[in-house]
């Protein structure tokens, strides 16, 4: 079942979103549900990924890992 839902924009988004449709050739209500459409799956993957929170918390001092994944495997194995 659908449901209507009216949103007041400012005047400058509403010009902006009428552009952006208009390039698009879709109504201001087309581009608006496709919006939030692709906000919603967004939203839904970043909470099905657990791994999604830890970005950015973790630190690590050797930057180079990708390159010298090797290096850093050998010396861990020979300690």
């Amino acid at each position: 079942m659908a449901k209507t839902l009216t949103i007041k924009l400012p005047d400058d988004l509403e010009h902006q979103l009428t552009i952006q449709a208009e390039q698009l050739n879709l109504s201001l209500e087309e581009l608006v549900l496709q919006s939030l459409t692709q906000s919603a799956k967004q939203t839904n993957s970043l909470e099905a990924d657990p791994i999604l929170p830890l970005i950015g918390t973790l630190k690590f001092e050797n930057y180079d890992l990708g390159e010298n994944h090797n290096n850093y495997i050998s010396e861990t194995w020979q300690q």
